[in-house]
């Protein structure tokens, strides 16, 4: 009894004691409170987990036609951003565009993104079933802002809005001279180019493999026919752009029209004396500059592949793919000093906009019309 006693009485003391001890002390006057870390939001949380599982899968796979000036910069700012390498799988459109999906058909699914002008991608990757949105892979607060954007709108190229994007859109133009061979002002006009004297001087990417120029084309001048007319004075035709620009820089020949902007800009980048030439007679083209992306479904480096998706369309990448292709950046925050006049968008002018997916279904349509003007391989061969 007595031992119980003494247990309680024990137990009463303590119990005493912790409501009577003293409260802690606050701080001292003027004393900062503790510091604690803010809370992340949702999405900074969702995309730090991101960062984590890219970093386990270290890379990502792009497939493209891009030069090599551009496929350096892009990784390299890439790798110093996130630590990510990229692996480019590269050839020209056609090529690339048949390896990914020859690879599918054999149950090979190494792509995680295609980089290349949107005909590829509207006319054979998506309506294939190819493709996975970009769209719900987007987290980034400067790359949801829409109004950064150039109409008020992430650059979507396809109806849906989800799929294809294009993060450069401004006047671009075909037609490149040299400039030691045509004098300014020389060519003010697409009909220009259908004097004969002309004839046999100009170099034209191949019609039935770059069928979005006949089609811009035939935009701008309001006719078709006007290929048939153009054909008479019987172009080269190159299967490559770059070897048009090489010849066009030496001086083999004075006038080419290319699909490709980024491979003019390579060489304007490195002195040539070539430059491109905006007729003032026709409206403008407002279009891309080969380097659109979509992500192809079954990606092997999902993760990876989203923190390229949100890298891609920021501001500071907006300004160096503004630079590698001279195409002004769809993004509103991105200076354009450094642009020509006529690579710069003017609010008040009428453009046809070429980065659509109804336009490239035209593509389409427009490279049967090729065919029957140029020939079946484009060079004249039926």
């Amino acid at each position: 009894m007595i031992g119980k006693l003494t247990l309680t009485g024990l137990a009463l003391g303590l119990l005493l004691l912790s409501c009577t001890a003293p409260p802690a002390s606050a701080p001292a006057p003027g004393a900062s409170a503790p510091l604690t870390a803010p809370a992340k939001s949702g999405w900074e949380q969702d995309w730090q987990k991101t960062l984590a599982a890219a970093g386990k899968e270290g890379a990502l796979n792009i497939y493209t036609p891009a030069g090599a000036d551009t496929r350096m910069e892009i990784s390299k700012s890439f790798k110093t951003k996130y630590g990510l390498d990229i692996e480019w799988t590269v050839g020209r459109t056609a090529e690339v565009a048949e390896k990914v999906s020859a690879e599918r058909r054999m149950g090979l699914f190494t792509a995680d993104f295609g980089m290349a002008a949107m005909s590829w991608h509207m006319t054979v990757s998506k309506p294939g079933g190819m493709l996975d949105p970009i769209k719900p892979l987007l987290v980034l607060p400067e790359v949801m802002d829409k109004t950064l954007w150039f109409d008020g709108e992430i650059p979507w190229v396809d109806n849906e809005k989800m799929y294809a994007i294009n993060p450069v859109l401004g006047p671009v133009s075909k037609l490149v001279i040299n400039t030691s061979m045509v004098k300014p002002g020389e060519i003010t006009s697409w009909n220009d180019l259908l004097d004969p004297r002309w004839k046999g001087k100009l170099v034209f990417a191949n019609p039935v493999l770059q069928t979005g120029n006949f089609t811009q084309i035939a935009l701008l001048t309001g006719s078709v026919d006007y290929w048939s007319r153009f054909a008479r004075n019987e172009p080269v035709i190159v299967d490559d752009d770059r070897t048009g620009v090489e010849w066009l820089a030496r001086g083999k020949y004075p006038v080419t029209i290319v699909g490709r902007v980024d491979v003019v800009e390579e060489f304007v980048r490195a002195g040539a004396p070539i430059e491109v030439v905006v007729p003032k007679k026709e409206r403008a083209i407002l279009g891309g500059g080969a380097i659109s992306v979509v992500m192809f479904n079954r990606a092997p480096h999902p993760n990876a592949a989203r923190v390229f998706a949100n890298w891609f369309l920021t501001k500071e990448t907006g300004a160096m793919l503004s630079r590698l292709t001279g195409v002004q950046s769809a993004r509103l925050d991105v200076p354009a000093n450094d642009l020509a006049p006529g690579s710069v968008r003017d609010p008040s002018a009428k453009y046809v906009i070429t980065e659509s997916e109804d336009y490239f279904q035209q593509v389409v349509k427009d490279r049967e019309l090729a065919r029957e003007i140029f020939g079946s391989d484009g060079r004249g061969r039926r």
